[in-house]
């Protein structure tokens, strides 16, 4: 089922601030980054439609520049960004004062072992093999915050 608000006046301001305890939200805070601005912009409107607040950058340093200013609950990552790729995104976005609990999700058209072992060591919790659909997106969005805390960190490299 996907609700669609009547106007933008409808819309959620901002996601509501989530427990770690909680299940996942029915909005949250999402942080969108690809070079594939056909596929960005798509997934964008695509989950705002779903109720969610998404910021879009189509390079590594806005999308570093947004992580600064509105730490987001969910960030979906291309690895392969110009200016900042994805790993070191991660690294960074999982340093940053307020952004401790930002679900970082690789996507990736590398999804071999090795692939999905460096994206856990660069700090991604989860990691999605392009090409990526809104199912799987909101596969991501619709596992208890819990989920994620349950997976190792590997130490950064």
């Amino acid at each position: 089922m996907i609700r669609l608000p009547l106007s933008a006046a409808d819309a959620p301001a901002e996601a509501p601030d989530i427990p770690e305890t909680a299940e996942a939200p029915a909005s949250a805070r999402i942080l969108l980054a690809d070079d594939n601005v056909d596929f960005v912009d798509s997934m964008a409107l695509l989950l705002r439609a779903c109720g969610h607040v998404v910021d879009v950058a189509y390079d590594g340093a806005r999308a570093l520049e947004l992580a600064k200013e509105i730490c987001p609950r969910y960030a979906f990552l291309d690895i392969g960004l110009p200016r900042v790729n994805g790993y070191e995104l991660a690294r960074r976005i999982r340093t940053m004062a307020g952004c401790e609990r930002t679900i970082l999700v690789a996507v990736t058209g590398w999804g071999q072992d090795r692939d999905r072992q460096q994206a856990h060591a660069a700090g991604f919790d989860d990691h999605l093999v392009k090409p990526v659909t809104l199912d799987d997106m909101q596969a991501v969005l619709q596992r208890p915050l819990m989920y994620f805390r349950t997976q190792p960190q590997a130490a950064n490299p």
